[in-house]
């Protein structure tokens, strides 16, 4: 009977140590293990279709400022000019009569080329800035779910943990029981305690399938746990441009007013050139000869104040509105970035608390083995306190998970210099 209490203890003992270390070990080893398993996720991440139809987004204003300087096609025209009805083909009896060739090239001023040519490459920068926030709302929700799959996994060890220690729980009892002693009504403890690890483990399982499906919508397959490493998150200085919503709004803004410079160019003139051959046979009435028509063609803002005016004051008005959506944005993004480092700092101090509590615990579990092991005290003094340990690990899973997500909801707020 002493053999087998005895060997309670080391079974509490053995499976204690290895679950406080856990959580110690697994941020070095993946530090130290995954990290390259980690970036190559990263560099998969960057297949994802939505960064593609960025890059296509980019790739169109690109091409269309490459094509904003050319000239319109010129146009080229064949005439049979006033030619008599009774005799259509007849080319020497009516002076009007002629055949003709004409050609005409519009050129639209310079500067309103210029300027739409701009307002394109703004709106091509602005997709690359828009690419840098898809990619790092896709590295989030990378990171969300792989912290979330790791706080499933130490959960479920500690659940296993808790139920490996009822068990032996449960074979102390019925030897006190068969000893005589009364600890009939205690079975039923253990039943509802099994009972509410059960009901976590089915909540678990199907937090973990819905993960499964997150990675699998980012990355087309789910990567083994133990991947992610532990994240630090960025400190701000201040600067509202190294805040990467703050580049979109000022890309936005330089878009706003690229399209100002767009319709201030609509006040110039577009000019067109044209030229044209006409000929006629010699007749009676003439002895033949060929003309040559040039013409030059400039337009007039004579319409303006109902055209050009209105539309320049639109986009005036949507600068405006750019510069206090900008305001507005900053004032935001410093109350997320405040929030979420308040998260990841109270996240890390609990960290540090709950391994104080974990700690006290053990030293709790050590003395009433020692009590135990005196005679002073029964088995389920020691079982207690270990259950207890394996509680802090469910903290300790949460907590961290907590720490991990507010780091790199902080990372994805600032702009990649090398995206």
């Amino acid at each position: 009977m002493v053999r087998r209490l005895f060997g309670s203890v080391r079974f509490v003992a053995g499976r204690l140590l290895p679950l406080w270390f856990f959580a110690a070990g697994q941020a070095a080893a993946t530090e130290q293990i995954s990290s390259p398993a980690f970036q190559n996720l990263l560099l998969r991440l960057q297949q994802h279709p939505a960064l593609r139809v960025s890059l296509a987004e980019r790739a169109h204003w690109q091409a269309n400022a490459d094509g904003s300087m050319g000239l319109p096609d010129p146009n080229f025209t064949l005439g049979l000019n006033n030619l008599p009805v009774n005799e259509p083909t007849s080319f020497d009896r009516y002076l009007p009569s002629s055949r003709s060739l004409e050609f005409k090239q519009v050129i639209p001023g310079l500067n309103g080329r210029e300027t739409l040519r701009d307002t394109h490459l703004a709106r091509a920068a602005l997709a690359d800035l828009q690419r840098q926030s898809v990619l790092a709302e896709l590295e989030l929700r990378l990171v969300t779910a792989l912290a979330e799959r790791r706080r499933i996994h130490a959960a479920r060890a500690a659940l296993d943990q808790q139920m490996g220690l009822l068990a032996e729980r449960e074979r102390w009892l019925r030897g006190e029981m068969a000893s005589g002693a009364a600890v009939y009504g205690r079975f039923d403890e253990l039943d509802v305690k099994r009972a509410e690890i059960d009901e976590k483990k089915i909540t678990l399982a199907g937090e973990a399938e819905r993960w499964q499906a997150e990675l699998r919508s980012l990355l087309d397959l789910v990567p083994a746990d133990g991947i992610l490493p532990e994240i630090q998150p960025r400190s701000w200085t201040g600067n509202p441009q190294s805040l990467l919503k703050i580049r979109i709004e000022l890309g936005k803004l330089a878009v706003a007013r690229a399209e100002v410079a767009e319709r201030n160019a609509a006040f110039d003139s577009d000019y067109a050139i044209s030229a044209a051959w006409q000929q006629r046979e010699a007749g009676e009435n003439f002895d033949g000869d060929d003309w040559f028509t040039l013409k030059f063609t400039a337009s007039l803002p004579l319409w303006s104040s109902t055209n050009q005016t209105p539309k320049l004051k639109a986009a005036e008005a949507n600068v405006t509105k750019l510069m206090a959506q900008q305001e507005r944005q900053l004032r935001e993004l410093t109350s997320d970035y405040q929030t979420a480092l308040a998260s990841y700092r109270t996240a890390d101090q609990l960290l540090t608390a709950m391994a104080q509590r974990q700690q006290r615990l053990k030293a709790l579990e050590a003395a009433n083995r020692r009590r135990y092991e005196a005679g002073d005290l029964d088995l389920d003094g020691v079982i207690r306190p270990a259950l207890q340990v394996a509680e802090v690990e469910l903290d300790l899973a949460q907590a961290k998970k907590q720490r991990t997500i507010a780091a790199a909801r902080i990372n994805a707020m600032f702009v990649e210099e090398n995206p």
